[in-house]
């Protein structure tokens, strides 16, 4: 999504994201709700966001990508895990692309950081 358009919810985020983004979203959006069901999930930012207390996690969709962003640092094990397994990081975030399987077992572990 090249510029931020104001949504309501989640689901009508996934709708507007470029389809090639839409399975991706729809993957990670599935394993938070289920890995953190306590989660309240909210709009923020135009963004879907995810919240436990003070910490939280969202997710957004770009030109050629998707991410994956929490509050807390990801740990050196795993960024070392991600890029070990060809996934782009940053402090707080998984990127994946398009053309790159969601990595069910390393959301899961990023999602354990604020759990």
């Amino acid at each position: 999504m090249p510029s931020r358009t104001p949504v309501k919810d989640t689901a009508e985020y996934i709708a507007i994201a470029a389809p090639a983004a839409q399975p991706h979203l729809q993957t990670l959006v599935e394993l938070i709700t289920t890995t953190l069901p306590q989660a309240t999930p909210k709009i923020k930012w135009h963004l879907p966001f995810y919240e436990l207390g003070a910490a939280y996690v969202s997710v957004a969709a770009y030109k050629a990508h998707v991410s994956l962003s929490i509050s807390a640092d990801l740990t050196p094990d795993v960024l070392a895990q991600a890029k070990a397994a060809g996934y782009a990081t940053g402090q707080k975030r998984v990127n994946i692309t398009f053309d790159q399987a969601v990595p069910t077992e390393l959301v899961k572990a990023v999602l354990s950081l604020i759990a």
